[in-house]
């Protein structure tokens, strides 16, 4: 996925090589040399961005209007042309749904006359692009997993986007419809008061508490169940969307797809919603949601259908085919096959997928919905850069840079710190790009999410500071709706002696010098002394 990410200076300094190599792709600047100075300039300001496409790279210092992006300086790599690299800038503007595209440069003749070629203006000494959007939405299966979705679209809404297209499957297909009908309020509480009894016809013993011994009876009740009866009824879903849904509306809403698979060919079929007539919306809906043998086939006219994620689980080529100039696709990790589909280049993407586990497949628990609601909410504000963070979320203004400064100047008295070399060992380590500026952000969510605290909620660093020592001294159950597989996964994970957390604990409790575990193991010492430092200095 391509994405305009924010650059910091030990970014920068890693891959130097490359960045030397650059040139200007217009003339923001009078020279190559003056654009790669200002532009170093405008990472250590806080508004230089990097695109990485393939072998290349775009190297952009732009600043961050409401509705807009000023670009004030734009320098590329060898191979790429004025072509992708404009492509590339006004599919990343898109991604975030900017209205307008502003270019600072003193343009010659020809520059003028290829700018006004692809829609850009001379409006008040800058270049200016008005972009149109025609937006996809795809909303892939996932059962229960599904109620993400609907914090995605609680996102959207306060952005204003609207959608010209919608495909879904299963879940996806079910949300669809409720986005379609555009009546957030009856998606919220339908899902906010679902359980499995309320789509599937099943009993599930009474219990005080749903623990992990209740939830593996529900699940070992519900597995016999569906086997027994070759697929649950989905007659209790029926009657829950018929409460919920109004075929009218759906009929005279943007055009809506679903994915169901017809057997016993196996065969894909995708049903425009639109053009069915209304006693049949429902059919095709369950249809698209029929997980057999967990659920029972669907029966249409006299043909069976099953879950379309069999054949199609994340219908973004539905989308393409239908002129869409970006897709929003939300992944909520159902089984099945993802189908591969050639974007097209001048095709904007935007994918949400969250890295948290969103719980059970099939068993629904409100608790948990209302969890998955708010964190479906969260992660788009972080993709549209409302929010900081990778797998918790902190207010823009937390200034992350400031306590890492904080911190180093600490442990550079007790490690031989290098910070040259500190980028490549935290990128391994965290097996991602994580800046130096950062390591404080990192250090925090590392014990976070050791600590089990919960992502839902927009934290400052003090924030977070609080809940973690509060959790250390007292640590608290897992959360609401929390799948027995995420339980017996955690059991492992802080049980297993040769984790990083446990490596890190037992370097924070050594007796000798830090120095001499540094050098062996330098980030799992710099987090066991940030542990040190949080207990400690704050």
């Amino acid at each position: 996925m391509m994405e305009l990410k924010r650059i910091y200076a030990s970014e920068l300094l890693a891959d130097w090589t490359i960045f030397q190599q650059t040139h200007l792709l217009f003339p923001f600047y009078s020279s190559h040399r003056q654009a790669r100075t200002e532009y170093f300039s405008a990472v250590k300001k806080g508004h230089g961005f990097l695109l990485r496409y393939k072998a290349d790279c775009l190297f952009v210092d732009k600043v961050v209007e409401k509705k807009a992006w000023v670009i004030n300086n734009l320098l590329i790599t060898a191979e790429l042309n004025w072509k992708t690299a404009f492509l590339l800038l006004e599919n990343a503007a898109r991604r975030e749904f900017k209205h307008t595209l502003k270019l600072k440069l003193q343009a010659n003749l020809i520059i003028q006359q290829w700018l006004i070629s692809q829609d850009y203006r001379f409006v008040g000494e800058v270049w200016q692009k008005q972009l149109v959007y025609q937006t996809g939405l795809v909303l892939g299966g996932g059962g229960a997993r599904g109620a993400y979705q609907i914090g995605v679209w609680k996102a959207l809404l306060e952005k204003n986007i609207s959608f010209a297209v919608i495909s879904g499957t299963s879940v996806g297909g079910l949300n669809g419809a409720l986005i379609a009908q555009g009546e957030y309020d009856q998606a919220v509480a339908l899902w906010e008061e679902i359980e499995t009894d309320k789509v599937l016809e099943i009993t599930f013993k009474e219990v005080e508490e749903l623990d992990f011994s209740a939830q593996v009876d529900q699940l070992r009740t519900f597995i016999k169940t569906s086997l027994r009866q070759r697929g649950l009824s989905s007659a209790p879903l029926r009657r829950l969307l018929e409460e919920r849904l109004d075929p009218q509306k759906i009929q005279q809403a943007c055009p809506l797809s679903v994915v169901t698979t017809k057997v016993p060919a196996f065969q894909e079929i995708i049903v425009s919603l639109n053009q069915c007539p209304k006693g049949e919306i429902i059919d095709w809906l369950l249809a698209s949601s029929a997980f057999f043998p967990m659920m029972a086939m669907a029966k249409i006219g006299n043909d069976f259908y099953v879950d379309g994620g069999y054949r199609n689980n994340l219908p973004v080529d539905v989308a393409l085919q239908q002129g869409v100039t970006e897709v929003i696709v939300v992944d909520v990790h159902g089984p099945g096959l993802d189908k591969k589909y050639r974007l097209p280049a001048e095709v904007a993407e935007l994918s949400l997928a969250s890295p948290w586990s969103l719980g059970d497949l099939l068993l629904f628990h409100s608790d948990r919905a209302s969890v998955n609601i708010d964190l479906g909410y969260l992660e788009t504000k972080r993709a549209f850069g409302e929010l900081q963070g990778e797998r918790y979320f902190f207010s823009c203004q937390s200034d992350f840079q400031r306590l890492t400064k904080d911190f180093l100047q600490k442990v550079k008295k007790q490690v031989p710190l290098e910070l040259d070399q500190l980028y490549p060992e935290l990128k391994k380590f965290f097996r991602r790009s994580v800046p130096v500026e950062l390591l404080s952000l990192a250090c925090l969510e590392f014990f976070a999410y050791w600590l089990k605290i919960s992502p839902v909620q927009v934290f400052t660093p003090s924030e977070l500071i609080v809940v973690l020592r509060r959790q250390i001294e007292a640590p608290s159950k897992f959360g609401p709706g929390i799948s027995v597989q995420e339980q017996i996964e955690d059991f492992i994970n802080h049980h297993n002696l040769f984790s990083d957390y446990h490596q890190v604990l037992q370097i924070y409790q050594q007796t000798g010098s830090w120095e001499q575990w540094y050098r062996r193991w330098p980030i799992q010492t710099l987090l066991a002394l940030f542990f040190s430092y949080l207990q400690e200095e704050l």
